[in-house]
């Protein structure tokens, strides 16, 4: 191998240092890493001496799980006995441990948390580019991409690229539509499964996932803008990976937020959960018999009421669902902004904070959307 450059990382760091080797390479650097670098049969201690040994420059991916890796505390050791540059690079908040500080203070090290990736990135390469390793930019890389960089290893701030901003926010709304999509299609099923909502209601009902996209596409709109702009210096490093966990984050929590929501409005609404249930008599019925029916009464008193027009207690009932829901958006932008990070690590505490403002916003306008659409057909 020519120069490689030898990255140690904890396994639970993976993305991120396939992302930043890919990026890597992709400027002509041949990199090492023990996932695909050892070869079958080999053995693997002397296979990873021999990798630190020919290295140009040894990484090290900072984070808690790295520092109490055995593994990843040898080959820093290997690193420091073959006395080779050494470049920390910190990915997560970590305790550095008194005893191992020292000898990481002895190096320049570059806080992913700090600044863009692409900016840290820039900062690497030119370090990199300091010791000898011979690194280009990507040959396809525009030119005002290019200018970028060179503004980036210069120091200079870097500048908002408000085309891919804007750009980005219909992935945003995409993902959130199939997430809603979703959710509408497995909540109807549950309610004519638990055999409490008459034919109409059910019918209705199957007109739900048509809302649920149109809605989490609105809601996405709204999510996605205030995501942007909150991460607006980060636009150009957002792609699909960061916003399809919007899917699986509505899928699984949208259910669960109708729980929550519709137990919210019940207790608070002049509890008429105690009406729904003052004639049900369990005696005779299993457990699972009885909590079916106790889950079928509620959601078919939620969804019933709204379609047959009592306009209070759904408008009551619809207030308390939207607290909730916005709750519900709000502890969801969390679950993304944990996942942007995992790639793009230097998203601040106030940028965080506007993530999840805005996914909460979306959340109410995503549940508003199907109900809205619901009444205007019954309206027909």
């Amino acid at each position: 191998m020519d120069d490689p450059i030898f990255i140690s990382y904890s396994r639970r760091d993976q993305e991120f240092v396939l992302k930043l080797a890919s990026d890597l390479e992709l400027r002509g650097a041949t990199v090492w890493i023990d996932r695909g670098d050892i070869q079958a049969g080999e053995r693997w201690r002397e296979s990873i001496e021999r990798g630190i040994a020919d290295c140009r420059a040894f990484l090290l991916v900072i984070s808690d799980d790295s520092l109490r890796s055995e593994y990843v505390n040898e080959e820093l050791s290997t690193a420091l006995r073959l006395r080779k540059p050494i470049f920390p690079l910190i990915y997560r908040k970590t305790r550095i441990p008194p005893e191992l500080a020292p000898t990481l203070n002895a190096f320049q090290r570059l806080d992913f948390r700090k600044g863009g990736y692409s900016q840290n990135l820039a900062d690497l390469v030119s370090g990199l580019r300091g010791l000898g390793v011979p690194l280009e930019e990507p040959g396809d890389a525009p030119d005002d991409q290019e200018a970028q960089r060179r503004r980036e290893r210069l120091g200079a701030p870097v500048p908002v690229r408000w085309g891919s901003v804007f750009g980005k926010v219909p992935g945003w709304a995409l993902a959130w539509a199939l997430g809603w999509t979703i959710y509408w299609i497995v909540l109807p099923i549950l309610i004519v499964l638990l055999g409490n909502s008459s034919s109409e209601e059910a019918g209705s009902l199957l007109f739900m996932p048509i809302g649920g996209f149109v809605g989490g596409l609105a809601g996405g709109l709204v999510a996605g803008l205030v995501t942007m702009l909150a991460l607006r210096r980060h636009a150009t490093n957002i792609a699909w990976k960061h916003m399809s966990p919007s899917i699986r984050i509505w899928g699984l929590v949208g259910p669960i937020g109708t729980v929550a929501a519709g137990a919210l409005a019940l207790l608070l609404v002049e509890l008429p959960f105690i009406n729904l249930l003052s004639d049900l008599d369990c005696s005779t019925l299993s457990f699972g018999d009885c909590f079916g029916e106790i889950v079928g009464r509620t959601f078919g008193s939620l969804i019933g009421s709204i379609i047959v027009g009592v306009i209070v207690l759904a408008l009551a009932i619809l207030a308390y669902a939207l607290i909730a829901l916005f709750l519900l958006g709000v502890a969801s932008g969390v679950f993304a902004v944990r996942h942007i990070r995992r790639l793009e690590p230097g998203i601040l505490g106030r940028q965080a904070f506007w993530v999840v403002l805005g996914w909460g916003a979306g959340a109410v306008v995503a549940s508003i959307v199907p109900f809205t659409l619901l009444a205007a057909l019954e309206g027909g």
